[in-house]
């Protein structure tokens, strides 16, 4: 729920400085056009996983290392650092404009990296599960128990979230 609120807080920051940017230029922005509510969304996102991929190795033994279940002790740290490096490479892959990946010749990350988080917050929800069975918490997550219960049923907001903006769940049709 944190999360879903942090990408639409950074969403609408996106949208307004875009706003804001293009009343001062009297232009309609960087990019020749306006952002529309899919880019203000990716942004959001792009920005959210960027933010939680870097706390990943800033709190690691405190925030993160307690959601990892037992089963997965031996690997605990690593697999944080690396869903941590997971979501800074989807939050690159989401915000790299579409222009420079033809540049270099590669194909476009947006939809890869979209997919990859999507199937990344799936996985996910065996930590935020485990948080709430053992009725835990998290530092830096003080909202209680419930919080950890309610935080699943939000997954698939955030997954929609993600796909929507990455143009995987309704693509923008190709004008006339």
């Amino acid at each position: 729920m944190s999360f879903l609120f942090l990408m639409a807080l950074l969403a609408a920051l996106a949208w307004c400085a875009d706003r804001l940017y293009a009343a001062l230029t009297r232009g309609s922005g960087p990019r020749g056009r306006r952002l529309d509510l899919r880019d203000a969304m990716r942004w959001g996102a792009g920005l959210a996983f960027l933010l939680t991929g870097t706390d990943h190795f800033l709190h690691d033994q405190t925030r993160y290392l307690p959601m990892i279940p037992e089963f997965f002790s031996a690997a605990a740290l690593p697999l944080v650092w690396l869903t941590g490096a997971a979501e800074m490479a989807g939050a690159i892959g989401l915000l790299l404009p579409l222009r420079w990946n033809r540049a270099l010749g590669w194909p476009a990350m947006r939809q890869t990296a979209g997919a990859c988080l999507g199937v990344l917050l799936c996985f996910l929800v065996i930590a935020n599960i485990h948080v709430a069975v053992q009725g835990s918490s998290v530092q830096g997550l003080p909202f209680g128990i419930w919080y950890f219960w309610l935080r699943p049923l939000f997954q698939p907001l955030i997954i929609a979230w993600v796909l929507f903006a990455a143009g995987i769940l309704l693509p923008r049709q190709p004008g006339p």
